[in-house]
């Protein structure tokens, strides 16, 4: 089978090809790098034109043609770039999904600037340290992000522009781009030049800024097509149907914005991919399974792809026979692990072959590996084989050889998509990235056939419904509450949400502490998802390992006890 692959990827990639492919050297790493990517996001956007009245985004009742988009996004580059704002100046967005956002992130990187996309979940004193970290000048946020700022605008130095509402001696999004010319500046932007950077929660105590270049980008979305195509290339058939004369599709492509766009999945794999070939995309304020069913009928929606947890919301919902589907042609996620129940169920309501999964990371633009179809029945438990030709995966284990199939070890990521580095921390870049490999922190193997599994976490990390978050950054804030004296942060296995957070504290002598005290200060410091979901509160002292370092995994397997009985 190897062989047939290597040999489907040679004819994709030959030269005269769409997806002609050579080697260049990047930060002194030969990478494998597609000729006919977008030099930079601006190109990429540029080529959505070719669908300049079809719409791009749909939010409750507004629709935004590409054109229009476009038109937005060159009123706020312009605006920016006669506000003195420079080609690798970090430039802020702290919104819901909101048609600005978009116009806002096309702005920033049409102009050489750096998008910083905010969690918008975070809490005033994690808005603040992203803020600080990245040093931004100018950020915009919608009414949540400014009512958690306004108390600390001027010491932070920051200028918020306002979005979809109005606040004293700010300005609005409106004012800001009122006048502005349309015609999109077009400074130059070389595909080494970075682009943004997304905070990633780990294993330090604060979330790391993942710097990312044009490059990484665009050839992370060349990548996903040129999988499809090395796909059709080992199916003759399939092949042979395609390219017989046959009618336009009934429904043109159509996604759902499932996620934030803060998050990889949301901005890269469901938003920008979208200008390639003209697709679709519909907003919602936030994820409702029941809302998603009316917006998959209403806006004949083709593809849905969020975290596993969704899709399986969508086909365990008791009223999804109200709504007719018949246009959606593949369903599935990343992010987290998807039961193999959750597969068939989907495969079974949706349309045989449609469900599918994948893996990457913020640090890697959300790809390394994908499965679908046949395949993921039959290694439901797979996340897939590497995306060729610009995706190496590998096992490696302790004694930092290569492991052989069937073989644990920590799985590394090699591509030309991963970041640059991480943003301030030239430490933990230099723990995370060697000759173009991401270590990313996952145990597991690969099989004789290059498939992927997940079988444990190196980092101290939790993925909760496909949100990372820092067990150490979680610890770092309870240890901050006056009553405690130790606390140990771990996950357990959550049905829906694949693992959910728990902690347990020990709190000091002559203190009382409850559970809700913990959640509730925890609550006061970072965002509503990184509280934990299960406290205990003890007296004595957490148990050690010999090292003295406190014994998570029996902590974790206690708590699992307690929750079953």
């Amino acid at each position: 089978m190897q062989a047939e692959i290597a040999a489907a990827v040679a004819r994709v990639t030959a030269a005269g090809q769409p997806y002609e492919a050579r080697t260049e050297r990047i930060r002194g790493v030969d990478f494998t790098v597609f000729v006919n990517a977008p030099e930079n996001l601006r190109a990429l956007y540029a080529q959505g034109l070719a669908h300049a009245d079809e719409d791009f985004y749909v939010y409750d009742d507004e629709r935004y043609t590409y054109q229009r988009m476009w038109d937005l996004a060159a009123r706020c580059a312009n605006r920016l770039t006669e506000r003195g704002f420079a080609p690798g100046d970090r430039i802020g967005i702290a919104l819901r999904n909101y048609p600005e956002w978009i116009a806002a992130f096309m702005g920033i990187t049409s102009m050489g600037g750096i998008a910083v996309a905010m969690n918008a979940w975070w809490s005033s004193d994690e808005l603040t340290y992203g803020i600080e970290d990245s040093g931004l000048k100018l950020l915009f946020t919608d009414v949540e992000r400014t009512e958690r700022l306004v108390d600390r605008v001027g010491e932070l130095g920051v200028e918020l522009v306002t979005v979809r509402h109005a606040y004293a001696g700010m300005a609005t999004w409106e004012e800001f781009t009122a006048g502005a010319s349309t015609t999109m500046p077009e400074p130059p932007i070389r595909p080494e030049d970075n682009a943004t950077i997304l905070y990633t929660s780990g294993s330090t105590a604060h979330p790391k800024g993942v710097l990312s270049s044009h490059r990484a980008i665009t050839n992370a979305l060349l990548g996903w097509e040129c999988g499809g195509a090395v796909a059709m290339a080992l199916n003759p058939q399939m092949a042979a149907a395609v390219g017989r004369s046959a009618p336009p599709p009934q429904n043109p492509p159509a996604v759902i914005l499932t996620v934030p766009l803060f998050h990889v999945t949301g901005l890269v794999v469901q938003m920008l991919s979208s200008f390639r070939r003209g697709r679709k995309v519909v907003g919602m304020y936030k994820w409702d399974a029941e809302e998603a069913l009316r917006i998959i009928d209403a806006e004949r929606i083709t593809e849905f792809n969020g975290v596993p947890t969704m899709s399986w919301e969508l086909v365990q919902s008791p009223n999804r026979a109200k709504y007719d589907l018949s246009s959606l042609k593949s369903a599935g996620g990343g992010g987290a692990p998807m039961a193999p129940q959750q597969a068939l169920q989907i495969d079974k309501t949706i349309g045989k072959g449609s469900s599918g999964t994948g893996w990457g990371m913020t640090e890697t633009q959300g790809l390394a590996t994908t499965i679908g179809g046949e395949a993921f029945l039959k290694r439901p438990r797979s996340c897939g084989r590497a995306v060729p030709p610009i995706v190496k995966v590998k096992a490696v284990k302790e004694d930092g050889t290569d492991a052989a199939p069937f073989e644990t070890g920590e799985l590394w990521i090699w591509g030309v998509m991963n970041l640059s580095e991480y943003w301030n921390k030239p430490a933990a870049t230099a723990e995370t990235l060697t000759d173009g490999w991401v270590h990313t922190g996952d145990i597991g193997h690969l099989d004789d056939e290059g498939y992927v599994f997940i079988t444990d976490r190196e980092k101290d990390m939790v993925i909760r419904g496909g949100e990372n978050i820092g067990c150490q950054e979680v610890e770092a804030v309870l240890y901050d509450h006056p009553s405690v004296r130790e606390a140990a942060v771990f996950g357990v296995p959550d049905e829906r949400l694949g693992e959910t957070l728990a902690a347990v504290v020990v709190c000091k002598p002559d203190c009382a502490l409850s559970a809700e005290d913990v959640q509730a200060f925890a609550a006061r410091h970072v965002a509503k998802f990184k509280v934990p979901d299960h406290v205990w509160v003890r007296a004595e002292r957490l148990p050690r390992i010999a090292s003295e370092k406190i014994f998570k995994r029996g902590l974790r397997e206690e708590a699992i006890k307690l929750l079953g009985s």
